[in-house]
């Protein structure tokens, strides 16, 4: 792996370039890194963006804190890879939707193929080359959001693995400052093997996920950007890296780790009456499937109390479509 080398950026500089990946006749590219080095000692605080490059709120969430954030102010190292993905990012167009960071060279999803492989295939070399550097830190947060389809609630992820470890990342997870935290097992599929971060929390790397976005809004609103830019300021400044106290969440509470989905009963065209963040109660009208002449197919309900985590944003429908998928609310998490 040539290029750029995160690793040998001295104390009090700051410098962003690219990390050589794969470079040979059938496929190449970089990653690119930022790297700001504090003229004092300190831990170091990794985030990662578009590890699912068509989140963009958190690539750019993470290009805007390598900007802002300068060596005189910060104890220890802050690492910045604003877009994990370089080929998904490059090569989403109109016609050709590469959803779920499904890579173009070899149709490998990168989410399930850490630690990575350096003589792999391009996505399992790609997993190496972060990884590689996320198990030099000792902190990481990856930024996600919702995909293309997906209008999303803000909350964060960890994982719980049964070492003294989930304690540090549970207490990321909430002073990350976003309004619901949600636990994660080895046996859930955004957190179980493989994955960026049960490879970094095994590896001994406290890692959390950080949701926010509406993936349909390719232009990113700035209210989810910061949530992310924000959140992170939040942890520098609770692990001593920045000057302040992290700001608190009015009321944060933790999620229950049991999908509610609602899918499409029949065809036709699907209207959304509840959106992410909203708390219907059980039994609630929330979305219906209509005919071209208006009339109504069928009425969709909440299947529990609790709160909309994704409403999947659709036109025209297929029965067995996923519609919504709702968690119920669990108890405040203290912070």
């Amino acid at each position: 792996m040539g290029g750029f080398k995160p690793l040998d950026v001295k104390p009090g500089e700051k410098t962003f370039g690219y990390v050589k990946v794969v470079d040979n006749l059938a496929v190449a590219f970089d990653m690119p890194v930022g790297v700001v080095n504090g003229a004092e000692g300190g831990p170091t605080l990794m985030v990662t963006g578009g590890l699912y490059p068509t989140e963009y709120c958190g690539v750019e969430a993470a290009s805007r804190l390598y900007k802002a954030v300068e060596p005189r102010d910060l104890r220890g190292r802050f690492i910045v890879v604003p877009v994990v993905n370089m080929s998904v990012f490059r090569f989403r167009t109109p016609w050709l939707n590469l959803r779920s960071s499904i890579s173009p060279f070899d149709g490998g999803n990168i989410n399930n193929s850490f630690p990575g492989n350096p003589e792999g295939r391009p996505t399992r070399r790609l997993a190496h080359a972060l990884f590689k550097l996320v198990r030099e830190t000792d902190y990481h947060v990856d930024f996600r959001g919702g995909d293309l389809p997906e209008s999303h609630l803000d909350h964060t992820i960890y994982l719980r693995v049964g070492e003294p470890i989930d304690e540090t990342s549970e207490t990321m997870a909430k002073v990350f400052g976003l309004p619901y935290v949600l636990p994660g097992t080895p046996e859930i599929g955004h957190t179980s093997p493989g994955t960026l971060i049960y490879e970094a929390v095994t590896a001994g790397v406290a890692s959390i996920i950080s949701e926010a976005g509406l993936g349909y809004r390719t232009q990113p609103l700035e209210e989810f950007v910061m949530a992310h830019v924000d959140g992170t300021l939040n942890l520098l400044k609770h692990f001593g890296m920045l000057e302040g106290e992290p700001s608190r969440p009015r009321d944060q509470r933790f999620l229950d780790m049991e999908w509610q989905g609602v899918t499409a009963p029949v065809a036709g065209v699907f209207q959304a009456l509840a959106d992410h963040g909203d708390i219907p109660e059980e039994g609630q009208l929330i979305g219906r499937i209509t005919d071209l002449d208006g009339s109504t197919l069928s009425e969709l309900h909440s299947p529990i109390n609790g709160v909309v985590h994704t409403m999947y944003v659709r036109r025209v429908v297929y029965p067995g479509d996923r519609l919504f998928t709702l968690l119920r609310i669990d108890e405040p998490t203290g912070w």
